[in-house]
């Protein structure tokens, strides 16, 4: 169970990796040595998978966001050397362009997050290096026009 002071700590890291033990100390009122404590205690606890800096896809000319729905083609799968859903699933989550892999209820198997160029780098995502190997029966895309809120912060207003 996480206290408050967890929290707060938690809370300092996800707006900012990269501060200092004793920034963090300052702005949750927290002893340095305590910071620096629990923040080895909630790594080796796996709170904290790990840090990275989360980078701009408009910079990085990767301004597409599309969410595409997956239907499992399982015939194909029985007769591939992917003998289960969750191979094929990890190939799909190799690819680079694939941000997020979800499994999901309903007429779906899948629900994935992919960034890219342009439509035409999108398509060829999804036809070229996605379906050809006939895994996938079929495939529903959506394309975001604009995103108002994109996250990775698991902690607001308490946990």
């Amino acid at each position: 169970m996480l206290d408050e002071k967890d929290q707060k700590i938690l809370r300092e890291l996800e707006r900012d990796c990269r501060q200092r033990t004793n920034t963090i100390a300052k702005a949750t009122d927290i002893p340095v040595t305590t910071v620096h404590n629990r923040i080895k205690k909630l790594s080796s606890s796996g709170h904290i998978h790990s840090f990275r800096a989360i980078l701009d896809p408009i910079k990085l000319e990767k301004p597409l966001v599309s969410f595409v729905f997956v239907s499992l083609n399982r015939n194909a799968i029985e007769a591939t050397e992917s003998k289960t859903d969750r191979e094929l699933i990890s190939k799909i989550a190799s690819h680079s362009a694939v941000q997020e892999v979800h499994t999901v209820t309903g007429d779906w198997d899948l629900l994935l997050k992919i960034r890219a160029k342009d439509i035409g780098e999108l398509e060829g995502i999804i036809t070229s290096e996605l379906r050809e190997p006939k895994l996938i029966d079929r495939a529903q895309t959506i394309c975001a026009m604009a995103t108002y809120k994109e996250t990775t912060n698991l902690l607001y207003n308490g946990c």
